[in-house]
């Protein structure tokens, strides 16, 4: 045998080997497009059907708290004799509410600040003076006492006083809650109901229910007063308040299934 004889058939093994690699690799590649085409998706989870409706349920409760918040502002040409005069009447308050049946633990100091006053006309500001403010939040436990301690503060508090709210609420609510809370799901099954009729479908059994889900809010009633009255308290009638009742309201986001 030729020594060109024996390399031609070397290099014709060598043609066969790479044409047997290049169908395995092109048979292997063809099946894995094959099986990657047969790969099932899974669905994409979506939200139940169903009717979503928010019932709303309020009840009435009679308040039997009352919060007040009363203070005094007071401005002098020095800081010392704004806070001292500031502190003398906010004493006089305080000793007031107490004598009228509030207890310590009830009177809770809320702001407190000595601050400069400014003239800013003509250029440069220029200091005129400094204001002291004080001011306590209270909590009346009576609210039939409420007129008479706003009255008091008021007398005791002089020119300086201010009464900047006053609030209502009940110690224990949960009464109300609860008959506003079953308010709201009739409330949402009547409207529930109504939907499935109008679409001609058959009203299922609640999938979720959500307390509060639809939001809700209150809003303290304020009262004003001005200290400007404090020279003639005794010789005007009482400060009219009236507690009234308060509305305890419930949202219940309900989806009902459609059957």
């Amino acid at each position: 045998m030729s020594l060109s004889s024996g390399t031609s058939r070397l290099l014709l093994a060598l043609v066969a080997v790479f044409a047997v690699l290049t169908i395995i690799a092109i048979t292997l590649g063809l099946a894995n497009v094959a099986r990657a085409g047969a790969v099932s998706v899974l669905p994409v989870s979506s939200q139940q059907t169903g009717i979503s409706v928010c019932g709303h349920g309020t009840a009435q409760v009679k308040p039997d708290r009352a919060a007040i918040n009363a203070g005094v502002n007071v401005q002098s040409s020095t800081a010392q004799d704004a806070r001292d005069r500031a502190a003398s009447a906010m004493t006089s308050v305080i000793n007031a509410l107490k004598s009228n049946g509030v207890a310590s633990d009830d009177i809770q100091t809320g702001y407190v600040s000595i601050a400069p006053q400014y003239d800013y006309n003509g250029g440069a500001p220029r200091t005129t003076g400094y204001m002291a403010s004080n001011s306590v939040n209270v909590t009346v436990r009576n609210v039939s006492a409420v007129s008479k301690l706003i009255d008091a503060a008021t007398a005791a508090g002089g020119n300086s006083i201010y009464i900047s709210g006053v609030s209502f609420s009940s110690s224990d609510p949960s009464a109300a809650a609860n008959q506003a809370q079953q308010k709201a799901l009739t409330d949402a099954k009547n409207q529930a109901a109504h939907i499935a009729q109008g679409a001609g479908v058959n009203l299922g059994t609640p999938i979720s229910i959500q307390v509060g889900g639809c939001g809700n809010s209150s809003s303290p009633v304020p009262y004003y007063a001005n200290g400007a009255a404090a020279d003639s308290a005794k010789a005007q009638a009482s400060t009219p308040i009236q507690p009234g009742q308060q509305d305890v309201a419930v949202d219940v986001a309900v989806v009902y299934a459609i059957g």
